[in-house]
């Protein structure tokens, strides 16, 4: 009953998530994972973007999920990235937390990952909340 209740409460949580963000300006293009000293893994992300201006700081997270639709987390994407119209940015997170262990032990083509951006600065001042 609790895993049951558990489930229910995140996926209301990822629904509200994905409500309230733009899937569409970044995509994750690549990714990779290595392991770390005491249980920390390493994570790379490629990302590209199709915002129509330059980005100069962003709120945003990479989410990443199993086959199944089961929830391995997320990472930020470094708040001051300055990522470049129709540009590439890669995001290294060198002590990503210990579940994210996932991503080394699945296959690839069993992890779907989405970009949710919240709200971007873009170089010319112009500002977007989603």
């Amino acid at each position: 009953m609790l895993r049951f209740l558990l489930a229910i409460t995140l996926g209301a949580v990822a629904g509200e998530a994905a409500a309230g963000c733009n899937q569409e300006l970044l995509h994750v293009e690549g990714w990779s994972a290595k392991s770390m000293a005491e249980r920390r893994v390493e994570v790379r992300m490629n990302l590209k973007s199709s915002a129509p201006k330059p980005i100069r700081i962003i709120e945003a997270l990479v989410y990443f999920r199993d086959a199944l639709d089961g929830d391995i987390g997320a990472l930020p994407v470094e708040r001051d990235a300055h990522i470049p119209a129709g540009g590439n940015y890669t995001r290294l997170m060198k002590s990503a937390p210990a579940h994210f262990d996932r991503l080394i032990e699945l296959r690839k083509q069993d992890v779907q990952t989405h970009v949710c951006v919240f709200a971007v600065l873009y170089e010319d001042g112009t500002k977007e909340t989603f």
